[in-house]
């Protein structure tokens, strides 16, 4: 009943009906020196800055903002609205109000903030580098915790401030470097983090505490080191996957992405001049990348491995508290940002926060060309699953969706593209996949180098695109048997094998391939910057992007070890050639073990390889087996400090006095309340005063334990000037009682 009766008086102030002329919505931004005038569209609906509209953000910097709302009611209050930010990609400004994706959202309900982010278009993009109120400080921070990220949160303030939008019902979600953002909001939820590293409560700028209240990102990155430059650290059955854990050094740069996203940037936004600012030296780390290495032991490399993660990732945000609920939606074929950078950021909430709604929605969508956008029926599965994680956290409408803490969903990829996937829910990642088929090749074999390029850069085309099936000689080939039935994929494809290498620049690149007949489709590929150079053959393990396809009859299952895929990845400087040998191949399956495939059968999965400095996912930890405990029993105690004594009562005097003491709290219930009985009067014989006793706690009700928790007691005592006074001593008893209906 307190718990109904508080939510009662918070919601009371939005219930007072404001008058016709206080319902329109006319500007936004009005506590700021640019406030931007809202027009109303033939639907109802109220566009604030479809043209360039800029407001300064917390450093000054310009900001090219848009805000929508919902057409007026018929009656009722105009707002505050629950509102979700909708966020551009790389390259991109902010969204149009009368696009699909802010429709689907203005339809709904909810207000609409989007925004150019800085270095870009109306927010210092290249058309406004000299501009005083740009030059030095508006560039492009490649989605920085302390800026980007900021900008968003100082601007939603704004509109809380002005009565707008609720402060604590704020959803994100975009897709891209828009997706990064919206993951970067969910991981702060109620934290602003400053440029020094720091993290204070996020408030707007006149006070008012703001949450974000769940994110819906779309095939974005969660380590943008790993991303960018991937060293074969991560794998989806461990807990924590950090870029340089396990040993793992600088990675091979992701050549064709690299050049083109920084190309776009030079073209269309505001850099940082080479070196000036080490936290967004996007010239620096690109010069350097595309020497290809080594990276060991050099300073700038060293320094780029660490900022990424920590202040341009979502992964490397303080984790003390949950992060905001989160569906997470990545795609197979996206080779940009695969799948593995949800299940990185996933795994650890599970691990750190397993009572945090968190899940993930896998299909073939994402960056151009290999992913492009997805079919019509699979983005509609999606927007669906979307639509519904926001209506439940954000708007508090609708059933929480299934299996909210840990649950998955995936979309096969299928040809053509334009179809519609088979769909899978697993409750967890780990469950996705009961059954395993396995390829082994303990004889040994060379992967050559420079050796041959693939026929197939396979850099643009769809995952349906073909090419000749003949083997590269210059790689080392692992083969499934055919069979007679489908099956399907569904998770990460794992190396295991010893890999002799002579040079600590090398890397091992990895495809695989499904084989019909002559032709061949590239379903997934990776790579493994080798640990050990030059130690002899050393057993380690990696995995391929994940992919969920089904494998039809009478196709083979074809893994390739190379020492070159240009250009998706740049070779490295004096790549040498790489023996291999006792590899063993996993590719995690959808259908059961046991079951006949006609020559092959399903196998259970096996225990999982756990490399030195990892500790396995929340879903594989029973693996390690054992458990420690112990036992508390039911304890309410409750100690009384010193005496508590008035001193003397003057006479005829008006006066209040006062005599503190205090109360030690201890509990292991789930609830405890503090009560007083009825002090009454202070009685001296058969006298006793006119006015009551008072009794005041600092504390009197708990929601879970406490241990030996001070609370202040006060008791006060009122003389009147015409109040009676007999000599001697007044006193009563007062019982204190520690209480609980939750032992």
């Amino acid at each position: 009943m307190r718990r109904m009766l508080t939510a009662a008086a918070c919601a009371a102030p939005a219930l007072v009906i404001p008058s016709a002329a206080d319902a329109a919505i006319p500007r936004v931004f009005t506590k700021t020196a640019a406030p931007i005038d809202c027009t109303v569209q033939a639907n109802g609906q109220r566009f604030c800055g479809t043209a360039t509209a800029q407001v300064p953000s917390w450093d000054g910097t310009p900001i090219d903002v848009a805000v929508g709302f919902p057409a007026a009611p018929a009656g009722g209050p105009d707002g505050p609205y629950p509102v979700i930010g909708i966020f551009h990609g790389w390259g991109g400004t902010k969204v149009a109000l009368s696009g699909g994706d802010a429709q689907r959202a203005l339809t709904r309900g909810y207000a609409v903030f989007t925004m150019t982010d800085r270095g870009w278009g109306g927010s210092c993009g290249r058309a406004m580098i000299s501009d005083p109120r740009c030059a030095g400080k508006g560039y492009i921070r490649l989605m920085h915790s302390a800026y980007e990220v900021r900008d968003a949160q100082h601007l939603l303030g704004q509109l809380a401030d002005d009565g707008l939008i609720e402060p604590q019902r704020i959803g994100a979600t975009g897709g891209s470097y828009g997706g990064g953002m919206a993951i970067a909001l969910g991981a702060l939820r109620n934290r602003t983090r400053l440029p020094d590293g720091s993290s204070i409560p996020w408030t707007s700028p006149l006070g008012k505490p703001m949450a974000i209240a769940a994110t819906v990102p779309e095939f974005t990155w969660s380590d943008l080191a790993t991303a960018l430059n991937p060293n074969g650290s991560s794998l989806d059955y461990v807990a924590d996957a950090p870029y340089l854990g396990g040993g793992h050094r600088v990675g091979v740069q992701k050549q064709a992405w690299n050049a083109s996203l920084y190309g776009a940037g030079a073209l269309l936004g505001y850099y940082a001049p080479i070196g000036t600012d080490p936290s967004a030296d996007i010239t620096g780390w690109k010069t350097l990348t595309d020497t290809g290495g080594p990276f060991d032991g050099v300073p700038a490399a060293d320094a780029m491995a660490v900022e990424l993660p920590a202040n341009h990732s979502a992964y490397g945000i303080d984790d003390s508290i949950p992060p905001a609920p989160a569906l997470l939606a990545n795609g197979w074929n996206d080779d940009l940002f695969p799948v593995d950078e949800s299940l990185r950021y996933y795994n650890r909430v599970r691990a750190k926060h397993p009572g945090a709604p968190i899940s993930m929605f896998h299909l073939d969508f994402g960056h151009s060309p290999r992913a492009a956008s997805g079919s019509a029926a699979d983005r509609a599965a999606l927007a669906t699953a979307e639509n519904a994680w926001l209506d439940f956290y954000v708007k508090g409408v609708g059933a929480e969706p299934a299996d909210a803490r840990g649950g998955v969903d995936v979309l096969t990829s299928h040809c053509p593209v334009s179809g519609a996937g088979t769909r899978y829910h697993a409750p967890t990642w780990a469950q996705l996949a009961p059954g395993e088929l396995r390829v082994t090749g303990a004889a040994a074999q060379t992967i050559v180098a420079p050796g041959t390029a693939p026929s197939n850069g396979f850099t643009a085309g769809d995952v349906c695109t073909t090419t000749a099936s003949a083997d590269n000689a210059s790689a080392a080939t692992y083969k499934t048997a055919p069979a007679t039935t489908a099956y399907t994929l569904a998770g990460s494809p794992t190396v295991i094998a010893k890999l002799d290498v002579k040079g600590a620049n090398d890397m091992v690149a990895a495809r695989l391939y499904d084989v019909d007949g002559a032709t061949q489709r590239l379903i997934a590929r990776g790579v493994q910057r080798p640990l050990n150079p030059g130690g002899g053959p050393t057993e380690q393990v990696f995995q391929l992007h994940p992919q969920a396809w089904t494998v039809q009859p009478g196709h083979v299952l074809k893994l390739e070890l190379l020492a070159q895929d240009s250009p998706y990845l740049r070779t490295p400087t004096g790549q040498q050639s790489v023996a291999v040998s006792d590899l063993e191949l996993r590719l995690p399956l959808v259908d059961a073990p046991g079951t006949d495939l006609g020559g092959l059968v399903v196998a259970a999965p096996k225990p999982k390889y756990l490399p030195a400095g990892y500790t396995p996912a929340r879903e594989y930890a029973t693996q390690a087996g054992g458990t420690v405990g112990g036992t508390v029993p039911a304890t309410l105690a409750l100690s009384l400090g010193a005496p508590a004594t008035f001193g003397a009562f003057v006479p005829g005097v008006d006066r209040e006095y006062a005599v503190p003491t205090t109360l030690t709290v201890t509990s292991s219930a789930g609830d405890a309340a503090l009560t007083t009985s009825d002090p009454g009067h202070l009685v001296n014989g058969a006298f006793s005063l006119p006015q009551p006793l008072r009794v005041e706690l600092s504390r009197s009700s708990w929601a879970g334990p406490t241990a030996n928790e001070r609370v202040d007691v006060t008791f006060r005592q009122a003389i009147g000037r015409t109040d009676a006074l007999r000599t001697g001593t007044y006193s009563t008893r007062v019982t204190f009682t520690l209480s609980t209906t939750n032992p």
